[in-house]
């Protein structure tokens, strides 16, 4: 190959890896999940001790009485009939009577609130032994729904501790946990963080904008109108 043809053909396959370098960094998922204790910094713990809310059933409820104050988070189950029990004690789910042990937890704010961490404990029973556990995050990237899922050991007779967290302005709408070849005795120690009141999709936005535009323009129309006359 030609000296120049060889420098050209390597300058290109130059550009065609740093274009994919930077299309992986740009794309990479905003979600990342750890397994272990991090601590309760920049969180908030779930409270099962609010009688105006609902503890057992189909839907348990918890809320918060530090930075998440004012914001409830609801919990459901897929699993058996889908009853849970809330316990005020270090904020544990168990399942309730047809979901024990259960095998799916769902939980996220009510009222289309985000927030941006999350931390759990799983406590895996011992009939059903060691197995895994898949935690799938359903989050909003500013643009439109995404969902990333990960799949983790976890143990019998010890604790299965993890910690989600978005960034890159993503922020967590539910999590989901589950499991097709152990069973959960409980998920507990819950904490939140990062709080948010929902936000109005792109969509309605786009609108809102079109609309308070329109009105502007009409207003300009009616000012001129007037200025004529």
């Amino acid at each position: 190959m030609p000296h120049a043809r060889k420098a050209g053909f390597m300058a290109l396959a130059f550009m065609a890896l740093t274009l994919f370098a930077g299309a992986t960094t740009a794309f990479a998922d905003p979600i990342t999940i750890t397994t272990g204790n991090p601590g309760n910094q920049d969180t908030d713990n779930v409270l099962f001790n609010d009688g105006s809310l609902q503890h057992t059933g189909t839907l348990v409820q918890g809320n918060f009485n530090g930075a998440g104050a004012g914001f409830i988070v609801d919990f459901t189950s897929s699993s058996g009939n889908g009853q849970l029990v809330g316990d005020g004690g270090q904020a544990t789910v168990l399942g309730g009577t047809g979901n024990t042990p259960f095998t799916q937890l769902t939980f996220g704010l009510e009222g289309g609130a985000t927030f941006t961490k999350a931390i759990f404990n799983l406590d895996v029973t011992n009939d059903a032994g060691d197995g895994n556990a898949t935690i799938t995050v359903n989050y909003f990237d500013t643009v439109t729904n995404q969902s990333f899922s990960q799949v983790f050991a976890v143990q019998a007779n010890g604790q299965n501790f993890f910690a989600v967290e978005a960034s890159m302005g993503a922020v967590i709408t539910s999590i989901e946990i589950s499991t097709s070849d152990t069973s959960f005795i409980n998920a507990a120690q819950f904490r939140l963080g990062g709080f948010a009141q929902a936000t109005p999709e792109p969509t309605t936005m786009l609108l809102l904008g079109t609309g308070l535009a329109s009105i502007a323009a009409g207003v300009r129309r009616r000012r001129k109108a007037a200025k004529t006359d």
